[in-house]
């Protein structure tokens, strides 16, 4: 783990220095967790692409801001928020549920119909809480980032965080009550 910080650090200091190539490996190490991110908020396949690469154009422009490698991680996440409030500011839209933007939950052994149905039921939860609870399960769950970078990303303490993630959790359940049977059936 701290070799992986210090070589971030190291691309960090080169890309401040102007090697493309030093952001471009950057680029490649986070995009991932921009567009899960970016697509949890949009629920737009398309959309999230053409806003993940506006994301990496911020964080091209504003590199020299980074002051160490553990900030860069919870840094990029927050203009990725950013960006995508600012999109739906601009455009003034209503979010849509897309079927590309369901992340994959097949169970071994499981149908692809039945592995259809738990994706649509879980997507169709999530679209109901509210951003911040989204937020928070995708940082979280999805994306792996501890406590601590969430809590960097949304601004919060890491107290709250936990209270975010079990409250949000508890609100998920509840989306999802009287489709068990969806989500546990495996034939």
């Amino acid at each position: 783990m701290e070799s992986k910080i210090n070589e971030i650090g190291c691309l960090i200091k080169s890309a401040q220095d102007g090697d493309e190539q030093a952001m471009t490996k950057l680029i490649t190490i986070h995009k991932g967790l921009v567009f899960t991110i970016v697509l949890r908020m949009t629920n737009d396949y398309d959309l999230s692409q053409d806003l993940t690469q506006d994301t990496f154009i911020k964080v091209f422009m504003n590199i020299k801001r980074v002051k160490s490698a553990e900030h860069l991680r919870p840094w990029i996440c927050a203009i990725a928020r950013n960006v995508v409030r600012d999109h739906f500011r601009k455009a003034k839209r209503t979010q849509a549920i897309s079927f590309e933007s369901v992340k994959d939950f097949h169970v071994k052994g499981e149908s692809n119909i039945d592995s259809t149905k738990r994706r649509m039921v879980i997507q169709d939860a999530l679209a109901k809480l509210a951003e911040r609870d989204r937020m928070i399960l995708t940082l979280t769950y999805y994306d792996g980032l501890s406590l601590g970078e969430v809590a960097q990303a949304l601004k919060m303490s890491e107290n709250a965080v936990k209270v975010g993630v079990h409250r949000a959790r508890k609100r998920l359940r509840k989306y999802l009550e009287g489709y068990e049977h969806e989500l546990l059936s495996i034939r």
